[in-house]
């Protein structure tokens, strides 16, 4: 998986658990693969067990090919029918739990069950008026879209380290997206991919993300209120 993410220009759908039944995230699933999607995510900020993730992962891979990945809250949300889990650190929270304490707890239920991790450094950026729901949760060091050269130390440091790849996170239903100007000044400075999430709405914003410099556009809350979007912001990452 991380050698396709270096090579860009791929997209993931993120399907939340609690926001429909089972069989309704496989249908949408179908039509995620039908469009391009790259690989399906599983996941969200209020997810609170592994039975709701697993049964909902049965679902998208009967209906399905994509590797499925989790996208993890916390250790009780690791599902055994996954195929790959970003297995993160939000490395700009201040708090334990999100930097090594669900880790702790979830390293031995990824290696029981055989599911391929991906070390993640999760940074998320505050580009809204509002705070997201992760931005409430996580007690942050706050990384403004003006932050920059801020940003660029947490990105040195998660691939000096050894982290897979980097992922920026605006925030589920974030007023924007992560900056362009932020995504080029790291993909100057970092060599591993760089994933972008949140904020992102129609098939123009997602180009300039990729030609920025992201690998990887994560789409996740306009699955749910307008799928059909999902293909125009397919076509466009993809277009060369």
């Amino acid at each position: 998986m991380i050698e396709q993410m270096k090579k860009g220009r791929m997209h993931f759908s993120l399907i939340d658990p609690d926001k429909q039944k089972a069989e309704e995230a496989g249908r949408m699933a179908a039509l995620c693969q039908q469009y391009g999607s790259d690989a399906i995510m599983v996941g969200g900020s209020t997810v609170g067990h592994d039975d709701v993730v697993y049964n909902t992962i049965k679902e998208i891979k009967k209906n399905s090919s994509l590797p499925v990945i989790i996208f993890p809250n916390s250790a009780s949300v690791i599902a055994g029918n996954a195929d790959y889990i970003f297995f993160m650190d939000l490395i700009n929270s201040l708090d334990y739990k999100y930097r090594r304490g669900e880790q702790l707890k979830g390293a031995r239920i990824v290696k029981k069950y055989g599911i391929k991790p991906i070390a993640t450094a999760y940074v998320v950026i505050s580009t809204s008026n509002e705070p997201t729901t992760v931005e409430r949760k996580a007690n942050l060091d706050r990384i403004g879209e003006n932050d920059i050269e801020k940003l660029v130390d947490y990105v040195l440091y998660a691939e000096y380290i050894g982290f897979d790849c980097v992922y920026l996170e605006a925030g589920s239903n974030a007023e924007k997206p992560v900056p362009d100007e932020m995504i080029k000044a790291i993909k100057k400075e970092i060599s591993i991919p760089i994933i972008v999430g949140g904020g992102i709405r129609d098939g123009k914003e997602a180009r300039a993300k990729i030609e920025a410099g992201a690998n990887v556009i994560v789409t996740g809350s306009l699955i749910e209120e307008n799928i059909e979007k999902l293909k125009e912001i397919i076509e466009e990452i993809k277009e060369k």
